[in-house]
């Protein structure tokens, strides 16, 4: 464990990585002025736009004052791990709380999050998906109870959504790892933690989650999701990370052909777009096995 004194009323610096100008933005920001805290705090805009195209949104936005709302360049490189970085250099704050543009944190987000890094140096919270999602939505992407969200077989992590840093413990460990297109968050949580810092979650749902309701973007996000912990795993074996099984790759598999959408959903119990999300993962997350050896007997 590495000691390291924490503030008692630390100041708060908010951090949102924004890849584009997200209609869903203003009420992140709405969100967050209706926070239920008793101390100042500010936000920065990460823009990661191609042309650094947030300058005139944060300039003339309504809650500026009263965000402390300021846009930071982030748009040399392509990632949200990147934009975090490019945020957190720029942040004033002790502490570093992330959010994303296309979610609503709920009142009490901040809160939760200054109350746990009292004790830990990592945190985060879970999140939901009932308020902001359609039914369509929700049958494609199945919610993960809170008691389990940031768990693996490994180690615990914070999701990024839902997430704060000691700025100093952030700049230790060098920021996220851009190099990963996905599963930024899982990274940086491990390797903080095997960098001897303490990690604390919340099963308190903080965060409205919103998933994606278009198939195009889902399959592409579920590829991401499981080439990038397949790759994430073949990394950190050396550190302890178990292999997949070719047992337990096998099993899925073998699930997925007998569930497949040819058959009726009464029978399956999965919708297509639910299929289709599982299939996509497990090609994702066999190309980048192979490729990173994280398959193992």
């Amino acid at each position: 464990m590495v000691d390291r004194a924490r503030p008692e009323h630390p100041s708060v610096s908010v951090i949102i990585p924004v890849g584009g100008l997200d209609p869903h933005l203003d009420a992140q920001l709405q969100a967050l002025a209706d926070q239920d805290v008793g101390f100042p705090f500010e936000v920065l805009v990460a823009d990661n736009t191609r042309g650094g195209d947030l300058g005139e949104y944060v300039l003339t936005h309504p809650l500026r004052e009263r965000l402390r709302l300021r846009s930071v360049d982030a748009s040399r490189e392509t990632g949200a791990g990147y934009a975090r970085n490019c945020g957190a250099r720029e942040a004033s704050g002790d502490l570093l709380a992330f959010c994303d543009s296309d979610d609503v944190v709920h009142p009490s987000w901040l809160t939760t999050l200054v109350q746990e890094a009292s004790s830990f140096d990592v945190v985060g919270t879970a999140v939901e998906t009932d308020t902001l999602n359609s039914v369509r939505a929700l049958s494609w992407t199945p919610t993960t109870a809170p008691e389990n969200q940031g768990r693996t077989d490994f180690l615990p992590f914070a999701i990024g959504a839902s997430m704060a840093c000691w700025a100093s413990v952030y700049s230790d460990l060098g920021g996220m790892d851009n190099r990963y297109r996905a599963s930024q968050d899982v990274e940086f949580s491990w390797r903080a933690q095997l960098a001897g810092y303490t990690l604390g979650f919340s099963t308190e749902a903080e965060v409205a989650y919103r998933l994606r309701d278009e198939l195009r973007p889902l399959l592409r996000q579920s590829f991401r999701l499981g080439f990038g912990f397949a790759k994430l795993r073949g990394i950190y074996r050396p550190q302890g990370c178990p292999a997949l099984k070719v047992r337990r790759v096998a099993s899925w598999w073998m699930a997925l052909l007998l569930r497949n959408p040819l058959l009726p959903t009464s029978l399956t119990g999965m919708s297509r777009g639910h299929w289709l999300r599982a299939f996509v993962i497990r090609v994702g997350e066999l190309r980048a096995g192979i490729r990173y050896g994280a398959i193992g007997w």
